[in-house]
């Protein structure tokens, strides 16, 4: 689903904002530190329940205020969404219904963002892949989540054991739950994985030519052991540190380029466009396999890609069913003109406008 409407109230600085974005691109302008990240970090907010700037609530509040409310209507012209956040408590409605789970919000408003640390998908920890994997596949195979929820509560209670240095019957009570549902995630993953990598291979003619991108699952224990064997021979290291080493949780994926480790053999910038090349084939698949339209939020788009690499992007980019915002400084640093319509909203220390555009002004 997309946007129709948002209203933010007290979130940064963010006083009171009202906008009806275009359902397909918006364009968002203004200075630095004029807001134009946080009206990108409410949409995120709504779809995740939390920031991709800060775990701080605090933070997010505006000066001198209490909480911050986010209100959205979805395009489908018949949800709307309501999210009130203090330092203490959230409150999140749906259809003035109050729901607990996260993951209701996520299902109702698949959100994406690309920022400028999102180099941390290749450069950083294998939480980030794992996040990026599963984002995917929690939202095509429905399954997903059920295991994934009874692995990790299955974990939790083998790790709980470990700490309290019970015997080994005990700690193994659980291995026969993990591993049922590790089989089913990494046969979710797998499965995922394989479509994503014909999609990277795809746009890879037009963003890396002449390149071979490669996407490898690493599965959080030894490709040559069963997974069960691993936790009986290791239950006494696991013992030792108190936690289980082992198993989807700690699953990886290794991005190649041209055979080569993307985290130590390309820069940054390079890195950047091989992320936006990564996210967009998940958009592709989310698009070919969901009946729901994908949000993507993408910040500060014209940092560290060349025009060219910038007008290809916007191409692909164009040619997906989602609703698109996109920040930078100014208008015409951004090529508007595979969009037959869209909308350019400035911001200024707070406070947001929508700017009539002509499409045939982008560059």
């Amino acid at each position: 689903m997309g946007l129709s409407s948002l209203e933010i109230l007290n979130f940064r600085n963010l006083h009171s904002v009202c906008i009806e974005p275009d359902a397909g691109l918006n364009l968002i302008i203004g200075e630095n530190a004029a807001g134009k990240t946080s009206l990108l970090e409410t949409i995120f907010y709504l779809s995740y329940g939390r920031s991709f700037r800060s775990s701080q609530i605090k933070h997010l509040i505006a000066y001198d205020q209490d909480y911050f409310r986010l209100l959205a209507s979805l395009d489908d012209s018949s949800t709307r969404i309501g999210l009130e956040r203090s330092t203490t408590d959230q409150t999140i409605r749906v259809n003035h219904q109050s729901i607990s789970k996260i993951s209701e919000l996520s299902s109702l408003l698949p959100v994406l963002v690309l920022h400028p640390d999102s180099h941390q998908l290749i450069s950083a920890g294998p939480e980030h892949r794992r996040q990026f994997l599963d984002w995917g596949v929690f939202h095509v195979e429905h399954q997903f989540l059920i295991s994934w929820k009874k692995y990790k509560t299955s974990l939790g209670q083998r790790n709980a054991s470990l700490r309290m240095q019970q015997s080994d019957q005990l700690c193994s009570l659980w291995n026969n739950e993990l591993v049922e549902h590790a089989r089913i995630i990494e046969k979710h993953r797998l499965h995922y994985l394989e479509k994503i990598t014909d999609i990277v291979n795809t746009l890879s003619l037009q963003l890396f030519p002449g390149h071979k991108i490669g996407l490898h699952y690493k599965r959080g224990w030894p490709s040559e052991m069963e997974y069960v064997d691993y936790l009986v021979s290791n239950l006494h290291k696991d013992r030792e540190k108190g936690f289980t080493q082992s198993g989807p949780h700690r699953a990886d994926i290794k991005i190649t380029l041209d055979s080569q480790s993307a985290q130590s053999s390309i820069s940054r910038g390079q890195q950047k466009k091989l992320v936006s090349l990564l996210k967009i084939a998940q958009l592709t698949l989310f698009s070919e396999l969901s009946q729901r339209r994908c949000i993507l939020l993408f910040d500060d788009l014209p940092a560290e890609l060349d025009d060219d690499n910038l007008n290809k992007i916007m191409s692909i980019l164009s040619r997906l069913d989602i609703q698109l915002f996109v920040s930078a400084i100014q208008a015409h640093q951004i090529n508007c003109q595979y969009w037959k319509t869209y909308k350019v909203f400035h911001v200024e220390q707070g406070e947001i406008v929508e700017k009539k555009q002509n499409p045939l002004q982008a560059k």
